[in-house]
């Protein structure tokens, strides 16, 4: 079955799209016919080879190096999307990093690292959407179910999660005259390198288990018995690009297989 093309003209800008989650929202706007700018903070490589996938799709593709902590650093990356394509419909703030630590340990800053990618860099992509994108566009901004879900060693982390939430509501209304839609995706279990990497630690004991014990542990927090896939958070992203989604703003989407449910 052909994919739907209903992004078709439109263009799309993806914060860390080079990898995991953001990777796969950038493939999904481009399968659905959207031009795409992929930022990245590292690894130009791996960003052009997400780049070079989407161009199978017919589609146009951009990477952008940006790190969104840097206020100026922003501004010129959507400063370089527009100037490519002439105009800009959909972003997407997918950047960010995750912290664990024990509470007696956690440093000022520690919570000055988190915070200044988790919701100042969030704040400054969405400034500068707010100057960019056409009317009757889309932000999403990204949370994480440990906003609403207590984890040991995760406050910091969680609050910059949290900050979201509230965050969204208020630009929601923001952006709101110009009918451009402000949405949180907050997404929970979903196997990335991140998930490698931090996943032993949500569970009490995890750092002693194998990788499968810890997938099979996880796939039972969500009722449908499995953990998540980064195509899984692509189809929701894809779900609120498109025009069906105009009714929908300053809502946040628990994409956690029913691990939260509100």
């Amino acid at each position: 079955m052909s994919e739907n093309k209903e992004l078709s003209g439109k263009v799309a800008l993806v914060t860390g799209a080079s990898r995991g989650i953001g990777a796969a929202i950038a493939i999904k706007f481009a399968q659905r016919g959207a031009n795409v700018a992929i930022n990245y903070v590292s690894s130009s490589t791996a960003a052009d080879s997400i780049a070079n996938e989407i161009r199978t799709h017919g589609v146009r593709a951009l990477t952008v190096k940006a790190d969104v902590s840097n206020e100026a650093e922003v501004s010129t990356m959507f400063e370089a999307v527009k100037r490519e394509f002439g105009r800009l419909d959909i972003v997407v703030s997918n950047s960010g990093i995750e912290h664990f630590g024990a509470l007696g340990e956690v440093t000022g800053d520690d919570i000055d690292r988190i915070f200044a990618v988790n919701v100042k860099g969030q704040y400054f992509v969405a400034q500068e959407a707010y100057k960019y994108l056409e009317d009757f566009g889309r932000v999403m901004l990204t949370s994480s179910i440990s906003a609403v879900k207590g984890v040991p060693g995760h406050a910091v982390y969680a609050s910059s999660k949290a900050a979201i939430l509230g965050m969204a509501k208020c630009l929601a209304v923001d952006f709101g005259p110009r009918n451009i839609t402000v949405n949180v995706i907050a997404a929970a279990g979903v196997k990335t390198d991140m998930y490698d990497h931090n996943s032993p630690k949500y569970i009490p004991g995890g750092e002693n288990m194998t990788p499968k014990q810890i997938e099979d542990l996880l796939s039972k927090w969500s009722p449908l018995g499995r953990v998540g896939l980064p195509e899984d958070v692509a189809g929701v992203a894809a779900l609120i690009a498109s025009r069906d989604s105009q009714w929908l703003t300053g809502q946040t989407f628990h994409v956690s297989g029913g691990a939260f449910m509100n």
